[in-house]
């Protein structure tokens, strides 16, 4: 049996849906699969259903085989398939999938203005063009420019080849590559592209191998004429560990950075989002959304979309007037439930990932290089356990992103670690590293040193 047959395999009706369910639990599942088999070679394949593809789930090895049983195993040498979106609906109008950002659904305005037009001008010009790549915090709208490139290249070039992949996806595929020994057929799938977007592109940082191969299909699409554009948290000079050739070319065309949105850039995407959401919220109400947001001030789009969800969600069951809309009392109440508290929002924008990581290892005594380095000192241990916990609890951060912050080779242990210490809140188990007879607990320490990061920032943004 060949290793392309062990595993699972997951369909969808496009691409986007596809790019999605890898970017958010691929890695998750690759875990399971391969935990749940104890076989390293048991993957999982991501493939686009066409129209004559059932509709339910099916092997994908040969048809004239025997049909999987019941209560077959993750091991079994069949490929189990799944299907994105293909369970029985009685409404499948109300159920389709999500469609792809587009250009025209990227509204414009300070903040984005260089990147949008840096973007659009590299897919309008003729031929070749140095990259473009874009920076900026979560939330801001780098993967939505993204995603709305390729498809917008589509349509302005039937038949074109065109990729977009995460970081965590190109070097996940790598990896498999080596290990089935079909490198070949990876670089294949790159080979005579016109256009890639390579999104989080900060995630191959620190991985040697990964980051030569990226080179090579770097100029091997530059020698082509091929578009690229990228995006990242942060510029490429200040992406830690990334390889000196792949830094230089970065740096060898637009580099961009996409802020957070102003109040006007805000106000006309909050309106986006009632519309989308088949809202309908007035000046009032959406102004009290933005002040207690804080939008203008530090707030991402993703705060912003995270906040008109809940004003729905709350004047659903609570209050809404005679034409459905959330009330102005329903709208300050749901807000209120999402910071915690009925006065001053909770945090004044993002909290930082680098001001966490001060204050706990200010706090327990530890360094920056200790997070990093492979030491396992249960003080560092905890430490890494603190700034995971706080990092997930006090922001958006995916567990990649974090685990890039503090130094860690690779998500899962960041996974772990976030694990970890919420059996230890949860058991409400004693700080020994507080000592022995200091009575502190795991949720004590937690609770101290999420006041002490609320307060500093605040105390920062209000200087």
């Amino acid at each position: 049996m060949s290793p392309e047959d062990q595993g699972v395999h997951i369909t969808a009706s496009n691409r986007f849906t596809l790019d999605m369910i890898e970017k958010q639990i691929g890695e998750d599942l690759r875990s399971a699969l391969r935990d749940q088999t104890g076989d390293p070679s048991a993957h999982v394949r991501f493939s686009v259903r066409t129209d004559s593809s059932p509709s339910t789930t099916t092997p994908t090895t040969n048809s004239n085989g025997p049909k999987p049983t019941p209560g077959r195993q993750a091991g079994s040498p069949k490929v189990q398939s799944l299907i994105a979106g293909s369970a029985p609906s009685r409404t499948p109008a109300r159920n389709k999938l999500p469609a792809c950002p587009t250009i025209e659904g990227f509204l414009v305005g300070q903040p984005n203005k260089l990147a949008f037009a840096a973007v659009k001008s590299l897919l309008e010009s003729p031929g070749g063009s140095p990259p473009v790549f874009l920076h900026g915090t979560c939330g801001v709208g780098k993967t939505h420019l993204l995603r709305a490139a390729a498809q917008r290249y589509r349509q302005m070039v039937p038949g074109s080849k065109v990729r977009y992949i995460t970081g965590e996806a190109f070097t996940n595929s790598f990896v498999q590559s080596i290990r089935t020994k079909t490198v070949d057929l990876f670089e294949k799938k790159f080979r005579g592209l016109d256009v890639l977007c390579l999104d989080d592109v900060h995630l191959v940082a620190g991985k040697e191998s990964t980051q030569n191969e990226l080179l090579q299909i770097f100029n091997t699409l530059s020698l082509s004429g091929a578009k690229v554009i990228l995006a990242s948290d942060a510029p490429p000079s200040e992406i830690a560990r990334l390889n000196t050739g792949l830094a230089s070319r970065f740096n060898g065309g637009v580099v961009a950075r996409i802020d957070t949105p102003d109040r006007a850039l805000g106000l006309r995407i909050a309106r986006q989002i009632c519309l989308v959401r088949g809202m309908s919220i007035d000046d009032a109400g959406i102004g009290a959304i933005l002040d207690r947001t804080r939008v203008g001030d530090g707030a991402s789009v993703r705060e912003l979309e995270g906040a008109i969800v809940q004003v729905q969600a709350v004047a659903r069951l609570l209050d809404q007037d005679q034409n459905g809309a959330p009330t102005l009392t329903s709208i300050h109440r749901a807000l209120e439930l999402r910071t915690g508290n009925s006065g001053q929002q909770r945090s004044t924008g993002p909290i930082p990932i680098d001001l966490i990581t001060r204050i706990v290892t200010e706090h327990l005594g530890v360094t920056r290089q200790d997070l990093g380095g492979r030491g396992r000192h249960r003080t560092v241990v905890l430490a890494r356990e603190l700034i995971v916990h706080l990092c997930r609890e006090l922001t958006t951060h995916s567990f990649p992103e974090i685990a890039h912050a503090i130094g860690r080779p690779n998500h899962s242990t960041v996974i772990t670690a976030a694990k970890r210490i919420r059996g230890r809140i949860e058991n409400l188990e004693l700080c020994v590293q507080m000592g022995p007879e200091s009575g502190v607990t795991v949720k004590g320490l937690t609770e101290e040193l999420t006041e002490r990061v609320r307060v500093s920032h605040s105390q920062r943004a209000e200087r």
